[in-house]
């Protein structure tokens, strides 16, 4: 359990971070710019706030199997993204069925 919220996390995460790099407003893995935008304080580093309800509605419908593919990406480092926070959202967002990735 605690593998599938991680790799979910960590590849919210790097999603948000590569989208914040970018100006430009995409779609990936079934969330938008904004939408993982809204959860990265929930995952950051520096003083982490609990996600917040849009957050943790944006996850519903985030395809897993692809947010899965970033688990590993070094880049959540670099962008402030703690593994471990990831990891935790889809339990504090109240998530049961999280895909394992």
């Amino acid at each position: 359990m605690a593998s599938k919220k991680v790799g979910l996390m960590v590849m919210i995460v790097v999603v948000m971070a590569i989208l914040a790099e970018r100006s430009v407003a995409i779609d990936i893995c079934g969330m938008t710019q904004s939408e993982l935008n809204e959860c990265k304080p929930a995952v950051s580093k520096e003083n982490p706030t609990d996600p917040s309800t849009l957050c943790c509605d944006y996850l519903k419908h985030a395809d897993y199997s692809c947010l899965c593919g970033y688990k590993n990406s070094p880049l959540l480092g670099y962008y402030g993204i703690d593994p471990a926070l990831a990891a935790g959202l889809p339990s504090k967002c109240k998530m049961p069925n999280a895909p394992t990735c």
